[in-house]
């Protein structure tokens, strides 16, 4: 079977929402999630049936590209759909277990798709104690609502024969017919046989008409990206009696009376004359269709006037005739009716339709997984596609209306007067007769599109503040906390990830570069300055001088004459591990860092040697030479290189180092090793105790930054993804070094999650017998709190005697 993707048109629908894709500033706007709690999944089975479900629906095995004017689809012949799971068998102590569900899955739905690679789909299973939920998340340029239920019914039907049948049942056992192809509802969409009569009936309905919309409630949005919210209302008993009395009154669905019923609010709030809604149609109206897996919903616009010396009835009789009326041409792209209108009319309308409203009837109930029913809970999705959207669900017995909205324009009061007043409409029109001149309404409207709330500075970036209070400002705002000038940034509770959130964040803001090697040497808000500076390179004398790459970085300075450490990075990191340690040490210590900065090859023996080069040339050698991790194998093959160099080797520190020629590179050097790293250096108490983020590397980065700003705040993805390219050049290198030799020099083992083999094997790499101490802590913990203070003992206590 060939590997090369077939190339399909895309329908006008997918076309569109591609370049609303490239055109947003949130690029999860068209992000679908579907949030079910569920109960005692087995991951392995889950993992099989998701792959199993992936490899039947070629729109999970869709991507798009752009070939000059038009975008195609590219359908793949295979796609890795390996879940992500990440569970807390206890919450952390200060967190609910809600609450951290709902921020994990509002974090993962904002995951933005890469619309050029496979699979636009992903599955998470996330447990928090005893409460279990799957995250089926896709780009809704290959599934709609309709088909997203078609898919977890086939996962329930996947999961339930690998659960009695074993990992190696196939599709054709798994499932009784095969899927129906996405590939010729594209091509039919695209097809030049589509009548131009077919989009001059929309295009005849739109001349002279205006959107109706609420009126923005606030004249002026912050600056930043757009940002939505979401509400779930039930409609009360009252309501649902009055539209079953309506719709049975005057002959329609009950969606034609709900319709009625916004229209009627934006009308009687403002929106007069002739306006159009928008409504999201299912467009599948054939049988086939209504099996087939991909995006086939459209959206149309249904004009009407509603006066006020008429009845209700006569709204909704109108809806009905409207939505019966568009029925054959409800396949026709608004893209292509929109491009037929005059430019006065594309200035009414709009692009995207202000108002939305779509009715998904009993999509979403009734579902189940694995031992039990599997619950949809409400969309954590917080991004706004329009300024209102509608979401009519049939639960049961009952209506919900799932609001979602754009909260640059409107505020939540503004959103549920307008849900309070569909309840008003409602219940005032259950009996016949009547005028809609009484009915009034809280909500207020406008007929044409609503020119967008005028851009402000966000908080902390007014014309007057200046450059220090807006960095003081964004050093605010990452922290959590007011600092000053001096401030040192550890000092007031900063950590090694949140050095990536600020340093983009200032970067973003002054439009510069920032030395971070340089600026870590006096982390404050003022060096920060200085180093932004359009002359940053004059900087104050007293300034400490370090350029990056020119040697070792001084993190303490010490007494003259005191003892002085020389440290060696560890696996994907810098000098901010070591801050703690550097901290307990006694105040007489000199402390030097050898920081990674590109240039020192791809091996450990070419790594040593470079970071080498400095100490020999420099007046003293360190009287402690030493490491945590990849670190201390670094230090260790320094200690060779030093005999070598006819020098003296001073005694080595080192802090649960992989032992050289471990093939699996101490196992840190894997993406999962590196998320659990991570997380455990934000803060360790909300670290996850099983984490599985796939076997693709770009988009469990991306998964790894979404749980962080779930559980510790913001974390750029883009730095994410450079500090794992270093942690994996940084594996790479460790799992090549087999030739350890062995050197004739005191040392300090200092094991955590070292096997006790393990120590063995680091003291046959020792002429003498290395002093060996186990902390009860593990890897990760080991450069924190009472385990570094022991450390930092350990370290000046053994010195003089090592020396000796």
């Amino acid at each position: 079977m060939t590997s090369v993707p077939v190339e399909l048109p895309s329908s006008p629908a997918q076309e569109a929402l591609w370049w609303i894709q490239h055109r947003a500033e949130r690029k999860d706007l068209y992000n679908l999630t579907w949030r079910l709690r569920v109960t005692r999944l087995d991951p392995a089975v889950l993992a099989v049936a998701w792959q199993l479900v992936v490899d039947r629906h070629e729109a999970l095995r869709t991507s798009f590209a752009r070939r000059g004017d038009t975008v195609v689809q590219l359908v793949h012949h295979a796609a890795d759909a390996a879940p992500q799971e990440v569970g807390w068998s206890r919450p952390p102590a200060d967190r609910l277990p809600e609450a951290l569900l709902d921020d994990v899955a509002a974090r993962f739905h904002a995951t933005p798709f890469d619309l050029e690679s496979v699979p636009l789909a992903r599955l998470a299973h996330v447990t928090v104690g005893e409460v279990e939920e799957v995250l089926i998340t896709v780009h809704h340029a290959v599934l709609d609502g309709w088909a997203m239920q078609l898919v977890v019914d086939d996962l329930r039907v996947a999961y339930e024969a690998v659960r009695n049948r074993g990992p190696q049942v196939t599709a054709t056992e798994v499932f009784r017919e095969p899927a129906v192809p996405y590939r010729e509802f594209g091509r039919r969409e695209r097809s030049d046989a589509k009548a131009a009569s077919d989009r001059a009936f929309w295009s005849g309905r739109l001349r002279g008409v205006k959107a109706a919309a609420l009126a923005p409630d606030r004249a002026e949005r912050p600056a930043g990206r757009s940002s939505g919210a979401g509400l779930r209302h039930r409609l009360s008993g009252g309501a649902q009696a009055a539209v079953a009395e309506i719709a049975q009154r005057v002959g329609c669905t009950a969606f034609a009376v709900q319709l009625a019923a916004v229209r009627t609010v934006l009308a009687r709030g403002g929106a007069v004359g002739r306006t159009a809604l928008g409504v999201v149609v299912a467009n599948r109206l054939t049988a086939e269709d209504q099996r087939r897996v991909g995006y086939c919903a459209n959206t149309v616009l249904l004009a009407d006037e509603v006066a006020a010396d008429e009845g209700f009835d006569d709204v909704v009789a109108r809806a009905r005739d409207g939505l019966w009326e568009s029925l054959p041409y409800q396949h026709v792209g608004f893209s292509e009716v929109f491009a037929e209108l005059s430019a006065e009319d594309r200035a009414a309308l709009g692009s995207t339709h202000p108002v939305l409203v779509t009715h998904h009837g009993g999509i979403g109930s009734g579902l189940s997984l694995g031992e039990g029913p599997a619950r949809l809970l409400p969309s954590p999705s917080t991004s706004a596609r329009c300024q209102l959207l509608v979401g009519i669900f049939e639960e049961g017995e009952h209506t919900v209306l799932e609001i979602e909205y754009d909260t640059n324009q409107l505020g939540e009061s503004t959103v549920r007067a307008f849900l309070n007043d569909i309840e008003s409409v409602l219940t005032a029109s259950a009996a016949p007769g009547g005028t809609l001149r009484g009915l009034r309404v809280a909500s207020r409207a406008v007929a044409g599109f609503p020119a967008p709330p005028r851009a402000v500075p966000a908080a902390g970036r007014t014309s007057s503040a200046g450059p220090a209070a807006g960095l003081l400002a964004d050093w605010q705002r990452v922290l959590g906390t007011a600092v000053r000038m001096d401030d040192d940034f550890f000092e007031v509770g900063g950590y090694s990830l949140q050095v990536l959130e600020l340093v983009a964040l200032v970067e973003a803001e002054s439009g510069r570069e920032l030395d971070i090697t340089e600026w870590l040497d006096e982390p404050t808000p003022r060096r920060m300055a200085q180093l932004l500076a359009p002359h940053a390179e004059q900087a104050p004398a007293g300034t400490p001088a370090t350029v990056r790459g020119s040697g070792p970085v001084t993190m303490r300075g010490g007494a003259p004459g005191g003892p002085y450490l020389h440290l060696v990075h560890g696996a994907g990191v810098g000098r901010v591990p070591y801050r703690e340690l550097v901290d307990a040490l006694p105040a007489d210590w000199r402390v030097t860092v050898s920081e990674d900065n590109g240039a020192g090859g791809t091996t450990v023996e070419d790594m040593a040697e470079h970071y080498l080069e400095p100490l020999l040339r420099a007046e003293r050698l360190p009287d402690l030479l030493g490491g945590w991790s990849m670190g201390g194998l670094l230090a260790h093959a320094m200690a060779a290189g030093l005999r070598r160099h006819g020098q003296p080797c001073p005694p080595l520190l080192l802090l649960d180092p992989p032992v050289p020629g471990d093939s699996s590179g101490g196992e840190r050097d894997d993406l999962d090793a590196f998320a659990r790293a991570a997380l455990h250096a934000a803060d360790p108490a909300v670290r996850p105790d099983r984490l599985r983020l796939g076997r693709r590397a770009d988009r469990g980065i991306d998964t790894l930054a979404a749980l962080l700003r779930a559980t510790v705040g913001e974390a750029p993805s883009q730095a994410l993804h450079a500090r794992y390219a270093l942690h994996a050049r940084h594996g790479a290198a460790m799992a090549g070094y087999r030739d350890a030799g062995v050197v004739d020099v005191p040392a300090l083992l200092v094991a955590a999650d070292l096997t006790d083999d393990d120590v063995a094997r680091w003291r046959r790499l020792f002429t003498g017998e290395p002093s060996t101490v186990r902390l009860p802590t593990d890897h990760y913990a080991l450069l924190r709190g009472e385990p570094v203070r022991r450390v930092a003992q350990l370290a000046a206590t053994l010195l003089p005697v090592m020396v000796r």
